[in-house]
């Protein structure tokens, strides 16, 4: 079984979501959404973007390329908070990453930049 259908599975047993409802909310027939299920097919680039779509996950995430499935836009917070400290000078930063290692020190334990 390839990866593509393990977490083809994986999400939508996670989302509660039946394979009839997938073909029609990504615009394919039932049969080809079985086939992809049971790893016998792979689905086009327009056809794979259009069930992650339908997911609300990632292409990367169903091809196995990211273990994140989250789409890029619930990330945007973290994105902001990266190009702030990427702002930042050198003291700074320093700052910065010892008031999160005090703030979430289960985080940085045993951790070495």
């Amino acid at each position: 079984m390839s990866i593509f259908s393990e977490r083809l599975q994986q999400v939508l047993a996670q989302k509660e979501i039946t394979q009839k409802e997938l073909a029609s909310r990504a615009g394919v027939t039932e049969s080809a959404i079985s086939y992809y299920m049971k790893g016998q097919r792979t689905p086009s680039g327009d056809v794979l973007t259009r069930i992650a779509k339908a997911l609300d996950t990632t292409t990367d995430y169903l091809l196995g390329n990211s273990s994140n499935s989250t789409p890029p836009a619930e990330n945007d917070r973290l994105q902001f908070l990266q190009r702030k400290l990427g702002e930042l000078d050198e003291e700074r930063l320093e700052k910065a990453e010892t008031m999160l290692k005090v703030m979430f020190d289960d985080l940085f334990e045993n951790s070495e930049v």
